[in-house]
């Protein structure tokens, strides 16, 4: 069964009825803070917790907005309505107690109240094929069925059978006709009621919600715990969590008090232990070289500890549980945490995560993105929230929702898709997420060769192409062309590239930002790239200055050029013997777009030829550039 569709009516700070579609595994809800995340699943979780938790009921005075309380003193709003969707396996379940296509909608709705009742509309029922299943289960015959045939509803079906109680297998029918409204719930339909709660009811989802604040305590009172319930030692979320790491080993904690059990017990931990270092090290990629180890501490007022302890193989130390980073601690407890519901095999669950991995570096969030992806998503429907770039899949942007505080005091917080959101702080982890997918993209080729513009990347592409269809040599197949956005980034993405430990030639013009050429040969004199590495385009030419576009002759550049800016510029404009760049700059009056003659150029190209003077010159590059990959 799936959650498909969520309508918020008002809860918080959502002042306005919302709705949203729900993704069959993953659901990523990004927004700033205060946005309304947090509210948004908090509201889900209320709706059917898992466990009987006081703080996850819905409370009037607490939950409903603020401002409008008042005008809603001695009514019962609803707060949320969930659409689920029968699965084929909820469906085949009730087939095979009645017949193939009984269920003839399997979308049902579930309305929450404020004061924590609810009502349902049931999944529909073809109330023909029920009676079809009557005739053929209880073998009635044709004075029977000219009775049942014409009957609208179960309501009108239940009278004929009590008003011809004395025909054959009637007694039968009634028997089971006074159980489905006798287990129906008091539906206005008793055969919906019937298959809702018989069938439909226990395969509901139950929601499991997830916050940092559910921390594994590092050393844990035995003696205080075997009491059952919180202590001034043990918060009650250490409480609840620590119950599951104990039912995830199976320990019966009164236990470690006879002797006669501690190696028991300790097999118990140590089972335990390696079971979790297992499953958390398969994702944390991180730091391989930790271990959990769980030790019992005696004291001499004879009370015991668990202590949670992890082991360095690397410094052969062990620290206190508490001693790791605050990252490692979320991941380690969300583990022990979520093992309690995993290993609940009678029921389905719907994961709620509230900004998973917030104290996690990027590359762990990666680790944490995929375990949500490969483990939890396999058997798990999941709605987490996040506003960080390295939570979100840029390649899933569709399974997006963000959520934006209006300002507005009669709107509140809004929910929508992701391409419908205009607030740019919102959409920025998505824009983030996009530009790092795209920047690693970039970084697919074990030869890089950084230029300074989009340009620089259009020409070179050209050439490149009409050389190799000359049968000479272009820019070799496995070199990819980098435009890192102007001479100042060019440092910037050098260190980028050698983080991945990738080959990078520097293709450039002649520097003229004093800084950028001062920032780059420091980098040269930190031999973190080599100088023989970095190729300009007057080395090509021969000459102390050229930008890339001086490769043209003079007569073909200034023919892009008019072309696209629609001028009237002559070759006998210019001194040949000088940079065009800065010419062009001078009789224009101005810079101007150096991309928008190559859009020019890629965009006439059928209609272009271009000199052996030029395409020498380009040939000549390429030889010098393929010869610093070598």
């Amino acid at each position: 069964m799936l959650l498909k569709k969520v309508t918020i009516h008002k809860y918080k700070s959502f002042l306005t009825e919302q709705t949203f579609e729900v993704e069959n595994q993953i659901t990523r809800i990004v927004g700033k803070n205060e946005s309304g995340k947090t509210a948004l699943l908090e509201s889900l979780a209320k709706t059917n917790y898992f466990e009987d938790n006081p703080e996850f009921k819905f409370n009037m005075d607490l939950d409903y907005p603020r401002s409008e309380v008042t005008k809603v003193r001695g009514e019962n709003p609803k707060v949320l309505t969930c659409e689920y969707e029968l699965s084929d396996e909820d469906v085949s379940r009730i087939e095979d107690a009645f017949a193939p296509g009984i269920i003839s909608q399997r979308k049902f709705s579930i309305f929450s109240h404020y004061d924590n009742s609810k009502k349902t509309t049931g999944a529909s029922v073809n109330l023909e094929i029920f009676k079809k299943w009557i005739i053929t289960s209880f073998g009635v015959d044709d004075t029977v069925k000219e009775l049942i045939r014409p009957s609208d509803s179960f309501v009108s079906l239940d009278n004929i059978v009590n008003t011809n109680i004395t025909l054959p297998v009637m007694k039968e029918i009634k028997d089971k006709f006074d159980l489905i409204k006798n287990e129906s719930g008091g539906w206005e339909d008793p055969l919906e009621g019937y298959i809702y709660k018989k069938y439909i009811s226990p395969a509901i989802p139950k929601f499991w919600y997830f916050s940092d604040y559910f921390s594994l305590p590092y050393r844990i009172n035995l003696n205080d715990f075997v009491n059952g319930r919180p202590t001034d030692h043990l918060t009650s979320e250490e409480y609840k969590i620590v119950t599951a790491l104990f039912e995830l080993s199976n320990l019966k904690v009164e236990n470690i008090h006879n002797e006669n059990n501690y190696e028991a017990f300790k097999a118990q931990l140590e089972a335990t232990s390696n079971s979790i270092t297992d499953d958390m090290f398969e994702y944390w990629t991180t730091n391989k070289n930790l271990q959990i180890q769980f030790n019992i501490e005696h004291t001499t007022n004879n009370t015991r500890y668990l202590n949670i302890r992890i082991y360095n193989s690397k410094h052969r130390v062990t620290l206190p549980l508490k001693n790791r980073s605050k990252g490692f601690l979320w991941f380690f407890s969300f583990l022990v945490w979520f093992s309690k519901i995993q290993g609940d095999k009678k029921s389905k669950y719907i994961l709620l995560l509230d900004e998973p991995g917030l104290s996690l570096h990027a590359a762990a969030q990666n680790d944490l993105l995929r375990f949500i992806d490969e483990k939890l998503a396999s058997e798990y429907q999941v709605l987490y929230t996040t506003h960080s770039p390295f939570m979100i899949d840029s390649l899933k942007l569709n399974e997006v929702r963000t959520v934006y505080d209006t300002q507005d005091s009669k709107v509140g917080s809004k929910v929508s898709d992701a391409v419908e959101e205009k607030d740019s702080d919102t959409l920025f982890p998505l824009q983030a997420a996009l530009g790092y997918t795209i920047a690693q993209n970039l970084y697919v080729s074990p030869k890089n060769l950084l230029v300074e513009g989009i340009s620089d990347l259009v020409y070179l592409n050209h050439f490149s192409t009409i050389l190799k269809e000359m049968g000479r040599e272009g820019l070799s197949d496995d070199v990819t062309i980098v435009p890192v956005g102007g001479a100042d980034k060019i440092a910037t993405f050098i260190s980028l590239m050698r983080g991945n430990e990738l080959d990078t030639v520097c293709l450039l013009d002649t520097f003229t930002d004093q800084k950028a050429e001062a920032h780059l040969k420091r980098m040269v004199e930190q031999k973190i790239i080599a100088d023989k590495k970095i190729l300009y385009y007057h080395s090509v030419l021969g000459q102390s200055f050229a930008d890339i576009e001086d490769l043209f002759t003079k007569e073909e550049y200034i023919e892009l050029y008019n072309g696209v800016f629609h001028t009237s510029v002559k070759s006998t404009d210019l001194d040949k013997s000088k940079p065009i760049m800065s010419q062009l700059k001078r009789i224009n009056g101005k810079s101007f777009n150096h991309y928008s003659p190559a859009n020019y150029m890629a965009k006439n190209i059928g209609t272009l030829t271009f000199s052996n003077e030029t395409i020498e010159r380009f040939a000549k590059l390429f030889e010098m550039v393929n010869s610093k990959f070598n």
